[in-house]
């Protein structure tokens, strides 16, 4: 019943944009009367069933570093208006970096209009405020079909946010504009080395709750700049050598579209959810990804029960066929050129994976919780990038199969 009472007090802030804190803002000590600190512990635990495979950083030995954190949010209130916010992230899995998540001024104009100015998370997910804050969601791990593939979790500049809570309704808008730039992108739960440019970035999102319905719509853009590590010198190699086709088809640059919408319902005795995200780019060997998750759960006392099927899947793209004549002819001097760059194709994400989880959350106390997730992973189609071969660079052409098995405690104060 606690996840009830929390999640019933909190959906107003959720509407207006602060449920990302809320939890943890509530618990906040205050160091001074102008200066508070909340923080976040998360100590999560894995095991992964499959063959030779990882996903996500887990394997089939048991992990507790991959994703448990801390984080501490100190918060200066400079005066009734304006204020600013930092939040220090420190990750024990090397597949996430540590450091300064948060950094913004934030200025009330009058109690519906909001400017905030700095590093700040890109919203293009119901969870994308609160992804570090897993008291905030039923899982021990958002869907990994849309949570993990976001190419640039924060940007640095500005947004505005207007709210309204009437009697019956409430509602929130937000728009913003800045800039990412980065030594590496995350895709599909991994993070590749990379000259990461994405500038020009705006959006604007709108939020509205009736009752216990809830409507979320989003749109964000960018152009992107990025050369990927890891392709650099083959794309080069590709020019000196004349293959200007073959080589454009391994840039990633061009504009980003990402298009979302979220529901939900929720009342005291259980909850129903879902998000669909689509990211529309000029890049050749991914043009469009689909993700989407439906969720519903039952609140038993202070236990929260739950099942999510998710889903991803890529367009399908073939790479281009101006070296095809040299790799039928390993004597060739172009042979090692031509099959790098087909070998390279393959290791680059088209595919796409479905999965079924169920969990179960105790809140054994307000500000802290126990979960464990069971999920069941498979590939659609060869190779969607969650799944990493152990072992071996290069990647399965089969689908492959796994089943996760996690549990976490979750602490905020």
């Amino acid at each position: 019943m606690l996840t009830v009472i929390t999640s019933v007090l909190l959906a107003p802030l959720t509407i207006v944009g602060v449920a990302t804190t809320s939890s943890s803002s509530a618990n906040a000590a205050k160091l001074t009367d102008d200066i508070e600190l909340s923080g976040i512990v998360r100590v999560i635990g894995g095991y992964l069933e499959s063959d030779n495979h990882s996903i996500d950083g887990y394997s089939d030995s048991v992990s507790l570093h991959q994703q448990s954190l801390i984080a501490l949010q100190p918060t200066w209130h400079i005066n009734d208006r304006l204020s600013t916010t930092l939040q220090w992230v420190g990750h024990t899995g090397e597949g996430r970096e540590s450091g300064i998540e948060w950094a913004y001024l934030s200025y009330s104009l009058n109690d519906q209009w909001q400017l905030k100015a700095g590093k700040l998370r890109m919203p293009f997910f119901h969870y994308s405020d609160s992804i570090d804050v897993g008291y905030s969601y039923p899982w021990v791990s958002p869907p990994l079909q849309l949570y993990n593939n976001k190419l640039f979790p924060t940007f640095k500049g500005a947004n505005v946010s207007y709210n309204f809570a009437g009697e019956s309704f409430a509602v929130r808008l937000e728009g913003l504009y800045g800039y990412y730039h980065s030594d590496s992108v995350m895709i599909a739960g991994s993070r590749l080395g990379a000259d990461a440019k994405v500038d020009n970035m705006y959006g604007a999102n709108a939020a509205l709750r009736r009752g216990h319905w809830g409507l979320r719509l989003a749109y964000h853009t960018g152009d992107s700049q990025t050369r990927m590590e890891f392709l650099t010198p083959l794309m080069t190699a590709l020019q000196q050598a004349g293959f200007d086709d073959a080589s454009s088809t391994l840039k990633a640059e061009g504009p980003v579209n990402v298009y979302s919408i979220g529901a939900d319902y929720e009342d005291f005795t259980s909850f129903y959810r879902a998000e669909w995200v689509r990211t529309v780019t000029d890049l050749d060997f991914s043009p469009t990804q689909t993700s989407y998750y439906l969720s519903a759960g039952r609140y038993i006392q202070d236990w929260t029960l739950h099942l999510t099927f998710a889903s991803s899947a890529n367009t399908r793209t073939e790479p281009s066929d101006e070296l095809q004549p040299f790799l039928a002819d390993p004597t060739t001097p172009l042979y090692p050129l031509a099959a790098g760059y087909y070998t390279a194709y393959q290791r680059i994400p088209t595919g796409g994976m479905n999965s079924v989880t169920l969990g179960a959350r105790w809140d054994f106390r307000l500000n802290m919780a126990l979960k464990t997730d069971i999920s069941y992973l498979k590939e659609t189609s060869a190779y969607s990038g969650f799944f990493v071969n152990e072992g071996d660079s290069s990647q399965d052409v089969e689908a492959q199969t796994g089943t996760l098995y996690q549990i976490g405690w979750e602490w905020i104060f």
